[in-house]
């Protein structure tokens, strides 16, 4: 990823968090403007357009997150471990009242982009692959694989709509201590 200015920086620190917490239709360069104290025109500069800008908000978050499960994967912990480290990296989104950047985005795919829709399915694809590499380790199936990153996502849904972390806690290690049993 190429360097950026802190401008840049700040407007797509502020444009992330936006799309975690409203969404992409929930926010505008007006918005930015605002919180960072500069002119919209300003924005322009950066980022011609809307889409240039989550485009580019999608393949730093993406970066960032490869980079994680790197690190989980360096680690070399126990399955479950690295699926519980997996879950706390959309947990920590819930903790400040957002989703994975990726997830709040695909519930707008039908107002969005076909480059931002792919840059998404980018995105669930690395988690994907991610999973089937640790549970083939296992004796776990890759539909079991699946079942767990589904219940991620899913779970970040209702535990923001809940404010309820206890129970995305909950459920997780319970899943995760039945993928152990077996």
């Amino acid at each position: 990823m190429k360097k950026v200015s802190e401008t840049e920086g700040k407007i797509i620190q502020w444009a992330t968090d936006l799309i975690q917490k409203r969404g992409v239709n929930g926010f505008s360069f007006a918005d930015i403007a605002t919180e960072i104290g500069i002119k919209k025109a300003s924005i322009h500069y950066y980022f011609p357009s809307k889409q240039d800008l989550v485009l580019r908000v999608i393949a730093l978050y993406s970066e960032n997150f490869a980079y994680d499960l790197q690190m989980i994967k360096d680690r070399e912990t126990s399955i479950t471990d690295r699926l519980s480290q997996f879950a706390g990296l959309y947990r920590r989104n819930l903790e400040t009242d957002k989703l994975c950047l990726c997830t709040m985005l695909s519930t707008e795919n039908h107002s969005l982009s076909d480059s931002i829709n792919q840059a998404v399915a980018a995105f669930f694809q690395m988690n994907h692959d991610w999973l089937h590499e640790v549970f083939k380790e296992t004796t776990l199936s890759s539909q079991e694989a699946q079942e767990f990153f589904a219940m991620v996502q899913g779970l970040q849904v209702l535990a923001r709509a809940s404010q309820d972390l206890a129970s995305f806690d909950q459920v997780i290690q319970t899943k995760i201590n039945q993928l152990q049993k077996k």
